[in-house]
């Protein structure tokens, strides 16, 4: 069973360790000058790129693609700072869930639960996979449009024409006056802080995801023990409060989650709805030009970002639904089977399970479905006006 529970633990950790330890935000690992030096490195590089790509717009804001492509970078750059930010200077919530989540999968008792905790990991896997596929895709393609457009210039070489790179910086390099032959190295530097943005971004919000899907799997197993409470017969009442405590942890521990993520959905939610609008906006001037690679890389753009909002708020209605259904669960038991102060009991736990444990942004914005469905609309209706505005 141990070996089994240590299987477990590493299906469910292993890739958001590996995409947290190198940002220095891994909540179980050491935290020493290492782990510091590793944050501190992060920031350095992203905050450099935003300094390049904002030069880049003060230089030279005459081309409209390229200050699209700048905006898009300087805000999920931003993104990537606050989050490898908050999770390294505050990561109190995320250790305590991290931690319990250790003693969780130490406690598997039988394969039910196992069953439980093994389909909420594969929950988190597909979230996690998919958000860094799409983050690291969409650098590969800013890449790979900076080589194409590098191949055309090449056949139709001018003595004006500079090397294109994966974001916007040719000006900033040619005042640096960097040398022709150091092409592919800043080449290859540039699509690295590109990926290492994406880990910073979306690899932050696996590591949440993660923890947030064994939060889940966590209260499905307290569901399961309450649904047993009338097949006791021994110390029926000791095991009730036992698992009362258990669902104030399990409550405790989704308001850590919650104050660990909230002022960060604040710019998530705002950033999401302006790189949409943004990422339609380039790709309706791509499709009026003709160029049809630039309306790719800015649908793979949208699609991230529709991605990454909706995985929010998939998970936030997720933990909220998931909360509800343990009172639920004991008002369809068998309560009149059990001990008269034990059923008096239940509905002071049915009573505390109403109340909503959700995601919000600021402490004043629900983030679940029906947030996304709104965002998408006002993002729909920015690009409305825009569009009309590329039209006149």
């Amino acid at each position: 069973m141990k070996a089994s529970s240590k299987k477990d633990f590493a299906y469910a950790m292993t890739p958001l360790k590996i995409l947290s330890w190198p940002v220095g935000t891994w909540p179980l690992q050491v935290y020493n000058v290492f782990s510091n030096l590793r944050t501190i490195f992060t920031i350095i590089i992203l905050l450099l790129m935003m300094a390049i790509v904002q030069t880049e717009l003060y230089l030279d804001s005459s081309d409209a693609g390229k200050n699209l492509d700048a905006m898009v970078i300087i805000i999920c750059g931003i993104l990537a700072v606050s989050k490898v930010m908050c999770f390294r200077i505050w990561p109190a919530g995320l250790i305590a869930n991290f931690t319990s989540a250790v003693k969780d999968y130490k406690e598997l008792g039988d394969d039910v639960k196992r069953g439980v905790v093994r389909r909420h990991a594969y929950m988190s896997r597909v979230a996690c996979a998919s958000g860094i596929f799409f983050a690291y895709f969409a650098a590969a393609l800013f890449s790979a449009v900076a080589m194409l457009v590098q191949d055309v210039e090449v056949v139709n070489a001018t003595e004006d024409d500079a090397p294109e790179y994966p974001f916007p910086s040719e000006n900033v390099l040619a005042i640096i006056d960097v040398p022709d032959n150091l092409f592919i190295l800043i080449f290859i530097v540039e699509f690295g802080m590109l990926l290492i943005t994406g880990t910073g971004n979306l690899g932050s919000d696996s590591l949440f995801f993660g923890i947030t899907f064994h939060l889940c799997g966590q209260v499905e197993i307290l569901k399961l023990e309450f649904s047993k409470l009338v097949k006791e017969n021994e110390r029926v009442n000791e095991h009730f409060k036992g698992l009362v405590k258990r669902h104030i942890y399990l409550l405790k521990l989704a308001k850590m989650l919650n104050e660990t993520i909230s002022s960060i959905l604040v710019v998530q939610l705002f950033s999401s709805c302006v790189l949409i609008s943004t990422g339609g906006f380039q790709c309706i001037l791509a499709l009026s030009v003709g160029n049809m690679v630039l309306v790719v890389k800015s649908f793979v753009v949208m699609i991230t970002l529709l991605m990454q909002l909706l995985v929010y708020s998939y998970v936030g209605d997720y933990l909220k639904r998931r909360m509800e259904s343990v009172g639920t669960t004991l008002y369809l038991c068998n309560w009149y089977d059990l001990p008269r102060g034990v059923a008096k009991d239940i509905i002071y736990v049915i009573m505390r399970a109403q109340e909503p444990v959700e995601l919000t942004a600021g402490q004043f914005f629900i983030v679940n479905m029906q947030t996304y469905m709104s965002i998408l609309k006002t993002s729909i209706s920015y690009l409305s006006v825009l569009r009309v505005m590329v039209n006149a």
